[in-house]
């Protein structure tokens, strides 16, 4: 069982990894990752932890390893910033509610579990240092993060089916808002994420402006909105 349990603090050091670092590497090239479901992969992120830090408890975690005890110890640091990346994804408080309860548990791990003291120590010091701004973060989002909306309230797919641009109303409130236009390149599409081109922004308007927007794809890379001609970089 501890076998099992040290697969299981694996699966959660690489489910905290996955946003953050495949967001890093992307970038570098010019792409970007999106998960399938935000919300989602944030409940299962949670539920998984729970899990983890009661077998944990229970059976122990075999740490007979470098790789393991690295792992074991960074999982605690690793998940505030995690819990960060998730934040600016989305507002949703089960959003925030998962990376929190995940972050929580990737702590008690990382305090009961790490072999090596001064290993420990200082993931347990990051932790600390960090865990001030996560929550404020985190109560800002909450208090704060309804007041701006994004709904996507049209889609439009290029001839070859390489391209989608999505119409979108910018809903700010008091503030007004915009209408923005985005096209994406279709990529790599994953069970839990895909990796596609960096969105471009072509297009924005007045807020409101979608209900009479006339857009559709001249080519395959030609986008027409309102009688104007957008050229897509490839």
């Amino acid at each position: 069982m501890k076998k099992v349990n040290t697969v299981l603090i694996c699966l959660i050091f690489g489910m905290t990894a996955l946003l953050p670092l495949g967001t890093l590497l992307t970038v570098c090239f010019g792409y970007e990752i999106e998960l399938a479901s935000v919300p989602v992969f944030a409940s299962a992120l949670a539920a998984v932890s729970v899990l983890a830090v009661i077998l944990v408890r229970i059976h122990g975690i075999t740490a007979d390893s470098r790789a393991i005890r690295i792992i074991t110890a960074a999982v605690a640091p690793l998940s505030l910033i995690n819990a960060v990346f998730f934040m600016l994804e989305s507002y949703q408080v089960t959003v925030i509610a998962g990376v929190l309860i995940s972050a929580v548990c990737c702590c008690a791990i990382t305090a009961k579990h790490s072999s090596r003291n001064a290993l420990k120590k200082v993931a347990l010091s990051i932790s600390a240092i960090m865990a001030l701004p996560v929550i404020f973060l985190s109560l800002t989002f909450l208090i704060f993060g309804n007041f701006g909306k994004n709904e996507v309230v049209k889609t439009v797919v290029s001839p070859n089916e390489e391209y989608y641009a999505q119409v979108i109303n910018s809903d700010r409130g008091a503030l007004g808002g915009d209408t923005l236009v985005d096209v994406h390149n279709n990529g790599f599409n994953g069970i839990l994420f895909k990796i596609n081109k960096k969105t471009q922004r072509i297009y924005q308007g007045e807020w409101g402006e979608f209900n009479d927007m006339k857009i559709y794809w001249k080519d395959d890379n030609c986008l027409v909105i309102n009688s104007v001609e957008y050229d897509i970089v490839s």
